[in-house]
């Protein structure tokens, strides 16, 4: 395909026009705050982490790992001890929340500005009337989407009942974003249940707020238990990076079903800052991008071996990343057919969110 930027923004906005499911990765965190990214995640991990016995053993083969420097995803595969994992995630999530908290009050009361703030509400803004949903799906523990959501008073829900202590139902959830009209029948007027535009939010990692029961039969969401350590008997529910986590995806593969649904039915991908290093999650989005045809956009900053097999294998995958190429700062656009010629654009941060959404929508 012979492609010039005019072009590829014709075919991305034809692309957000099918009311995509977005897909959010580490990545559009960071761009708020780097600690929400992996390498200050080690380095947290590594102060805090104190294991003792065979964990302790173990630990010390994770540390010697992320010392020759191997990521911290790899470096967890080593881990199969339960106490040791209860500690990652309970380390985890203490410095996630604390990140989080910092961020929350400043996106609340609108002196920062949240990357997705625009993004989204451009895409609620946009939703048809006959489906005024937007899935978001994201392997994130922190709650910068539901934080977005709120300053921009959007309705969301991430399948939790209401109330100070809220348990998993996605039908209870999915009637809390109806809301009753008075609308004209004839000479009269009638009550009528219309869905408010609304995000459905896919958590397929967990969150700083989830907790299970340790008999795994409950699971709930409590936003004043983020600080400190949970009851007896209850414990974070987060999957957290290793070799464990597709094990703990497939013990909890409820919390995926309502997202496999969104993915499977979805007329369009907009991925943002994602790495796809989850299995459980993009083979799902591969199928439908790859196998069925189905269009899609990749906005994020590295260019990887992984989105390059993707777009060749697929006839509507495009990809707006930075230029690997250090000595032209800028980005490239690649699409169908146009993997080995991408469109350079040089001094332009096309990659980054904000700068997509200004541009493009």
């Amino acid at each position: 395909m012979n492609m010039d930027l005019d072009n590829a923004f014709q075919e991305f906005q034809a692309i957000l026009k099918k009311h995509p499911v977005l897909v959010i990765g580490t990545g559009a965190s960071c761009a708020l705050d780097s600690r929400f990214g992996m390498p200050e995640l080690a380095k947290e991990l590594c102060r805090t982490v104190r294991p003792l016995g065979s964990e302790a053993e173990q630990w010390k083969g994770v540390l010697a790992s992320l010392d020759d420097g191997k990521g911290l995803e790899g470096a967890l595969d080593a881990v199969t001890e339960t106490g040791l994992k209860e500690c990652i995630v309970t380390a985890t999530c203490a410095f996630i929340a604390s990140v989080d908290r910092d961020c929350a009050w400043r996106i609340f009361t609108g002196k920062t500005t949240a990357p997705l703030h625009e993004l989204l509400r451009k895409l609620v803004d946009g939703l048809p009337p006959t489906n005024p949903v937007q899935h978001v799906v994201t392997p994130n523990y922190d709650m910068l989407i539901e934080h977005t959501c709120d300053a921009l008073e959007v309705p969301w829900t991430d399948g939790f009942t209401t109330g100070s202590t809220c348990r998993r139902d996605w039908g209870a959830a999915r009637n809390s974003m109806l809301k009753m009209t008075r609308e004209p029948r004839g000479r009269k007027y009638t009550d009528v249940s219309r869905v408010m535009p609304h995000v459905e939010l896919h958590k397929v990692h967990g969150s700083i707020n989830w907790f299970r029961d340790d008999g795994e039969t409950r699971l709930l969401r409590c936003d004043r238990m983020i600080d400190g350590n949970p009851p007896d008997g209850w414990r974070r529910a987060m999957i957290t990076p290793g070799r464990g986590k597709l094990e703990e995806a497939g013990k909890n593969r409820e919390w995926f079903a309502e997202a496999d649904t969104a993915i499977a039915e979805a007329g369009a991908f907009l991925i943002v800052g994602y790495g796809f290093n989850d299995d459980h999650i993009h083979n799902g989005i591969r199928k439908r991008l790859v196998d069925q045809g189905c269009s899609g956009i990749v906005v994020t900053r590295d260019w990887s071996p992984k989105i390059e097999t993707w777009i060749r294998s697929s006839t509507d995958l495009w990809a707006v990343c930075q230029n690997p190429d250090g000595t032209k700062p800028g980005t490239i656009v690649v699409g169908p057919g146009n993997v080995d010629s991408p469109v350079v654009c040089e001094g332009q941060d096309l990659w980054n969110i904000v700068e997509f959404v200004k541009t493009v929508m």
